[in-house]
């Protein structure tokens, strides 16, 4: 590699302070759009009994009981995702709205600081040096944030980020903790990764079993390689399996099938992953995931050539990387729900952008191999390509419903336009209105107004939904009689 004080290694410590300021300046508009965020749809739905807990009794001690208890309903009503449904029922809102910011916080720091500790604990274990890992780190992690398929489900919405979003920051984290404990000097993992099997274990179940194949795949490369922590992970597995099986197990699942409809065959729904999970990934495969990877080829290259690693059998590589991407879309489209709503689409394009860089490392050692060696000189041209597959990438966003295409639309600038212009606090005033008179003890019965203010990063108002059961929702958690529509004559 190129020593220090060439061009070159300027343009890799340009291209590093670039990719650390675009990380920032583009989650910081995330962090302060948040705090005019409200409750929304499901999160009174799931907490409804531990918001009527703190009302009445100010103890949180008696709160969390009843979030127990409510979690312990849902699994025999709706569903065996006890992780997400626990969760779910001490949303922040329920002992404050003026709280609720901080569980958009919490989703948005685990997923970011999840994904870079997986991201720089694997690089570095790829050969990368601390500069070109902390690039492709701050970039890969960027690109997930900033082109998230719907970020309103992701970070602004507790119920639908903390069972997705959050639960792929757990896995991140478990990954690379299972990666430090196979290193000798690092028993110490064990004790964050057994609360982590756990809370996996009834995460999502693409999620979880996404999480059980990755750990069968590396066990089974343990086994064979008779390495000597090979029956500590082998212990881990058994436990997340063992927490998946009684999350999958139970009662409420069945009740949800008759619900959503009768789910499909194993065979079908292995078959259906394996066609939409592929084409999902082509549809992933866009500028901005280019746009990344051209300036670290010859990081990567240098990397992969002076592993260790044969990269003898690429597409067996690639077919199993492949593979464990589409084992995730196995379980909604076997319960009959499809690919998924966009809270779970995000958790596959995270899953993509990392399983990406793992491929592409594995096919230039394959390369390296066959005699191919990295030109340093083609730096500078793969940098500005890098730039431009960026530039454009960022041009061509135009989610569903928008008549422009544009930066604008990306997760960090969308943001920043909705507190710019006044959105955000505009939909925070009129929801705090709404919210004085919900909690207004002195009425069973409250008009509310429809909102005139949403800011694009924010759930869309869902009040004046007729095919939605969200008034039902506020009743229960606001212990009112009923809830009218500003204009309508009677109760729905």
């Amino acid at each position: 590699m190129l020593r220090k004080g060439t061009v070159l290694g300027r343009l890799r410590g340009v291209l590093l302070a670039i990719s650390v300021f675009a990380l920032t300046i583009g989650t910081a508009p995330l962090y302060a759009v948040a705090l005019y965020c409200h409750p929304y749809y499901d999160d009174y739905g799931f907490s409804a009994a531990v918001r009527q807990t703190w009302t009445q009794t100010g103890s949180v001690a008696q709160a969390l009981q009843a979030a127990l208890q409510s979690a312990a309903q849902t699994r025999q009503t709706w569903q065996g995702t006890y992780t997400g449904t626990l969760l779910s029922n001490v949303q922040p809102g329920v002992f404050s709205e003026g709280l609720y910011f901080l569980g958009c916080w919490l989703i948005l720091t685990a997923f970011i600081g999840g994904w870079l500790f997986f991201l720089l604990t694997v690089l570095a274990r790829l050969g990368l040096r601390r500069g070109e890992r902390w690039t492709l780190s701050c970039l890969a992690v960027t690109v997930m944030v900033q082109f998230m398929p719907d970020v309103r489900e992701a970070f602004f919405w507790f119920n639908g980020g903390i069972g997705n979003v959050f639960i792929y920051a757990l896995l991140a984290i478990a990954f690379a903790l299972t990666l430090r404990l196979l290193e000798q000097k690092r028993p110490w993992a064990m004790l964050g990764l057994v609360p982590l099997m756990v809370a996996l274990g009834g995460g999502s179940y693409g999620g979880g079993l996404f999480g059980l194949c990755v750990y069968a795949v590396g066990l089974a490369w343990l086994i064979w390689r008779r390495h000597p922590r090979r029956w500590h992970v082998a212990a881990l597995f058994l436990l997340f399996l063992g927490c998946f099986l009684y999350s999958v197990s139970a009662p409420g699942n069945a009740v949800r099938s008759t619900y959503l409809g009768p789910p499909a065959s194993p065979v079908v729904a292995v078959g259906k992953a394996l066609y939409y999970g592929v084409a999902q990934m082509g549809t992933f495969l866009r500028l901005p995931v280019i746009g990344i990877t051209l300036p670290l080829l010859p990081a990567l290259w240098r990397a992969a050539g002076e592993s260790r690693f044969s990269f003898a059998h690429p597409w067996l590589c690639v077919g199993l990387l492949g593979g464990l991407y589409c084992a995730q879309l196995v379980p909604p489209l076997y319960a009959g729900v499809g690919v998924g709503a966009g809270r779970i689409v995000n958790t596959y394009f995270i899953s993509f952008v990392a399983l990406w860089f793992l491929a592409v490392y594995y096919l230039l050692g394959f390369l390296y191999r066959r005699g191919l060696r990295p030109n340093a000189r083609s730096l500078g041209a793969l940098t500005l390509a890098g730039v431009c597959a960026l530039g454009l990438g960022a041009l061509a966003v135009k989610p569903d419903g928008e008549d422009l295409y544009g930066a604008q639309h990306l997760s960090g600038p969308s943001a920043a336009l909705s507190l710019v212009t006044g959105r955000a606090a505009r939909y925070d005033r009129e929801m705090r209105q709404r919210e004085a008179l919900l909690n207004d003890p002195a009425q069973d019965e409250v008009t509310l107004a429809p909102l005139t203010s949403v800011p694009a990063v924010f759930m869309p108002d869902l009040l004046t939904d007729e095919t939605s059961n969200v008034r039902d929702m506020l009743c229960r958690y606001y212990n009112k009689r009923a809830i009218y529509i500003a204009g309508e004559e009677e109760t729905p």
